[in-house]
């Protein structure tokens, strides 16, 4: 599975509670340091699982598994989407509203942010999805996996440090675009997931 092939699913990784954070940290006092620790938790925690997913599937062998000559992995997969897509249409009137663990943000310790960050990646189930999904597709035989994986890390750190890249560009002005990007995730940001995982389902068929 090509670098492309795995870049749509980093809006997957990012949007709900990983972006509302992002967006939270910037009414800190510390905007700059507090964004780059959870910034760096959410990289160190997707490399972490990316590269766990990697090695046990290698370990199983399941690139190779078959049934009736048709690949696992790949039904596999494909099953994995389906249950997204179908959990995202459930929820898709649902307003993400900032949850308890999350209302103390402004004042919480850098070891707390960084805590939360490695959460989010590592046990929220679509997040665990998607690090499974491209541990088990890159080809670590062909070259480093860390360098095949890039892209998808890049885009990722990308929208995690764009509410800090909004308000230095905007200034004063940025917590209200935030603020509006914000809420048109809350009402639209289903139809995004949704878009992604058929284009994953239509790569994998």
């Amino acid at each position: 599975m090509g670098d492309i092939a795995i870049l749509p699913l980093a809006l997957t990784v990012m949007l709900g509670p990983q972006i509302l954070v992002s967006m939270l940290l910037i009414t800190r006092k510390d905007v700059v340091k507090s964004s780059l620790v959870y910034t760096f938790s959410i990289t160190i925690t997707l490399l972490a699982t990316i590269f766990l997913y990697n090695f046990l599937s290698n370990s199983i062998d399941l690139h190779r598994t078959t049934v009736g000559n048709r690949p696992v992995l790949k039904y596999l997969l494909i099953c994995l989407f389906i249950i997204l897509i179908v959990k995202n249409i459930i929820n898709r009137k649902k307003i993400t509203e900032p949850p308890k663990w999350m209302q103390g943000i402004k004042t919480a310790s850098l070891s707390k942010i960084f805590f939360i960050g490695f959460c989010l990646i590592a046990f929220m189930p679509t997040d665990i999805i998607v690090a499974f999904t491209v541990g088990s597709l890159v080809d670590s035989a062909e070259k480093s996996i860390l360098l095949e994986i890039m892209p998808f890390l890049s885009t990722v750190l990308f929208i995690c440090l764009l509410p800090l890249v909004v308000y230095f560009s905007l200034g004063k002005n940025g917590d209200s675009y935030i603020e509006k990007a914000n809420n048109w995730l809350n009402t639209h940001g289903y139809v995004i997931n949704i878009v992604v995982f058929l284009f994953f389902i239509y790569l994998l068929l």
